[in-house]
């Protein structure tokens, strides 16, 4: 399946374009953060991850996509009439400043592929 097979795509070229930009720029202060206040940043983190798509439709053909990269989905729930949040974890990933941000291309790559919008990324931080 391809972006284009969709005839009215709920996610524009455009609008993944800002998301990335927006995402890698989080990425950039998030691991400032880290390595300010986390003595353990170099120890890989599951990272929880939250798309929104428009369909249930989309939202399972994402899940399936997820799933066969080894993440689990923890479900699928309506969030409003016409939007249906997808939310799971990731096996522990590198936060290495570029592996990182190839993780948040991907996913959003991932998300555009399926008409679903990478809404965004967390993990549980060890601080002493």
């Amino acid at each position: 399946m391809d972006i284009f097979d969709f005839p009215n795509p709920f996610i524009s070229v455009k609008k993944f374009e800002s998301n990335l930009k927006g995402q890698k720029d989080s990425a950039d202060r998030y691991l400032d953060l880290l390595n300010i206040h986390d003595n353990k940043i170099e120890e890989p983190k599951g990272m929880e991850f939250f798309f929104y798509s428009k369909t249930k439709k989309n939202a399972d053909e994402l899940k399936k996509d997820l799933e066969k990269i080894g993440y689990e989905v923890y479900g699928i729930e309506r969030s409003t009439k016409n939007q249906y949040s997808i939310i799971g974890m990731t096996p522990p990933i590198s936060l290495v400043e570029e592996k990182f941000k190839d993780w948040i291309k991907k996913m959003n790559e991932i998300g555009f592929i399926n008409d679903c919008n990478f809404d965004g990324w967390g993990t549980l931080s060890h601080i002493d």
